[in-house]
């Protein structure tokens, strides 16, 4: 639990620095950042792919205490630009890999499990799908929530979604973000998901 705060504070302090600097240099800048923001305003599309790792709490490894493992993974999202504070998208996370996580108390209770080995849920390549809002209090900062479905070979999971995202205009209507996601699949385990990536605007 401490080692997952400080990796959650520790980024949150990055964006929070990193915004603080763009709004400096908007200070020195604000003319032509006007335009820069004016010209975005048009665009109310934005397609985006993310590289990520995902940290998973509670995995399991040949039937071993549970531990939090780390996985590669890729994100894909589509968003809708309905005013210059509000956006609503459609985003997709997919681990690579295949693995186990300890089941959680809610299904153990409703199990008839009498004990032994710790039981697991199997999740092979699961791809996360959410429905989120995105609210920007500031130009290079965005809150987000949201819900879907976390769906596998195995099982299926609906998932409660919240993060923060860090957007920066490029030219030619391009944006490279910076973005961590927390994820709670109901009934099975949570996640914490930080990564890069880039987004056409059009």
């Amino acid at each position: 639990m401490l080692k997952r705060s400080i990796y959650l504070f520790s980024f949150l302090c990055i964006i929070g620095y990193g915004s603080a600097m763009a709004q400096e240099h908007d200070s020195h800048k604000s003319s032509s950042n006007d335009h820069a923001t004016h010209h975005v305003e048009h665009k109310k599309h934005a397609i985006s792919a993310s590289v990520n790792h995902t940290m998973i709490f509670n995995a399991l490894k040949d039937g071993e205490n549970p531990a939090n493992i780390t996985l590669p993974s890729f994100g894909l999202n589509y968003t809708y630009m309905i005013n210059e504070k509000w956006r609503i998208g459609l985003h997709s996370d997919i681990i690579i890999e295949d693995f186990v996580v300890k089941e959680s108390a809610a299904t153990t209770l409703n199990d008839d499990h009498d004990g032994g080995d710790i039981r697991g849920i199997e999740r092979g390549t699961p791809i996360a799908s959410c429905i989120v809002g995105i609210y920007k209090p500031l130009p290079y900062l965005g809150l987000l929530a949201g819900f879907g479905r976390e769906f596998s070979s195995h099982e299926d999971f609906t998932v409660v979604r919240f993060g923060i995202e860090a957007p920066y205009h490029l030219p030619n209507n391009w944006e490279l973000f910076g973005v961590v996601t927390y994820d709670i699949n109901i009934d099975a385990y949570q996640s914490l998901t930080y990564g890069v990536g880039f987004g056409k605007l059009f």
